[in-house]
């Protein structure tokens, strides 16, 4: 049974997330770990080669990872807020 999170969502994540990534939030976090995955990868091998401005996506897909792992905490945190269940808890 999971547990309702105690975490405030940011005003900026409430102000310009959609209500299609509140509804699918899962399916958006494993989208956004795929591109984290994918921008680590392109970085890596961008300053393989001397480009060293591919180091810059390093801290694009820390941002990036970073939305993914937050945001199914903060649809908890919504939800307990708004006095629902959240759909993973059963």
């Amino acid at each position: 049974m999971l547990q309702a999170s105690t975490k405030t969502v940011p005003w900026i994540i409430r102000r310009f997330a959609t209500k299609y990534e509140w509804r699918h939030v899962n399916g958006i976090a494993a989208t956004r770990a795929l591109v984290a995955l994918w921008l680590v990868i392109l970085g890596t091998i961008l300053c393989a080669y001397g480009y060293w401005w591919g180091a810059f996506l390093f801290v694009v897909a820390g941002l990036v990872g970073w939305l993914a792992y937050e945001m199914p905490r903060w649809k908890r945190a919504l939800d307990s807020e708004n006095g629902r269940a959240s759909a993973g808890a059963v």
